[in-house]
């Protein structure tokens, strides 16, 4: 309930306040379980995945998005999935899993915090380490243009250009390294992004 109607506000928001493009849609299996990895600049990325995006998708967000009884709520009703960043959380893994077995879309931030304007972060192993265990597909996506927008009360004016460019369907296998396995993700990210965004993954 509260997932849908965030959803239908967020659209009318972005399309009142924004120019978003969107490209490489048909890279998103209608069903199925997956793996959707992103970069990361802007508070609002979530909710621009969300929204632009065909498939209802369960984010794994750090625990202290939990802590206020209201953000809280909010989260839950957004199908947040909490894990403690910096240590193995275990539960938190097994909800990823449970999710994954479920076939649900779980959005994924590997830089694990966000990038900015300075472009992409070394990425985080846990999307790695997911993608090899399940045997999921991941779904690299490029974010530009939301680094403008740095409040979850602040939109984009006037109808900044946002492009979310969605690539097509990678395997990280059980025998990858895991470092080996998260450069392959962050590289594909950084080939959906403008030069000036793929930060420590140019070149």
């Amino acid at each position: 309930m509260i997932y849908t109607f965030l959803i239908l506000v967020g659209k009318v928001c972005y399309k009142l306040f924004a120019k978003v493009t969107v490209l490489g849609k048909h890279n998103i299996p209608k069903n199925g379980s997956v793996l959707i990895v992103s970069n990361h600049t802007a508070n609002l990325d979530p909710a621009m995945l969300a929204v632009m995006l065909p498939r209802t998708i369960n984010f794994v967000g750090k625990t202290e998005l939990f802590k206020n009884k209201m953000t809280s709520f909010f989260m839950k009703g957004l199908h947040v999935i909490p894990i403690r960043r910096f240590s193995l959380d275990r539960k938190g893994l097994v909800r990823i899993f449970e999710a994954i077995e479920d076939g649900k879309a779980i959005g994924f931030f590997p830089e694990g915090t966000r990038s900015g304007p300075s472009g992409l972060k070394k990425g985080n192993q846990g999307a790695a380490y997911i993608a090899s265990k399940s045997g999921v597909s991941v779904i690299p996506v490029g974010i530009s243009g939301t680094s403008k927008i740095n409040s979850y009360f602040r939109f984009p004016f006037p109808f900044t250009k946002i492009v979310v460019n969605i690539g097509e369907a990678i395997h990280i296998e059980e025998n990858y390294d895991l470092e080996m396995g998260t450069d392959i993700i962050m590289n594909k990210i950084a080939e959906l992004l403008p030069e000036s965004l793929r930060g420590v993954y140019k070149g």
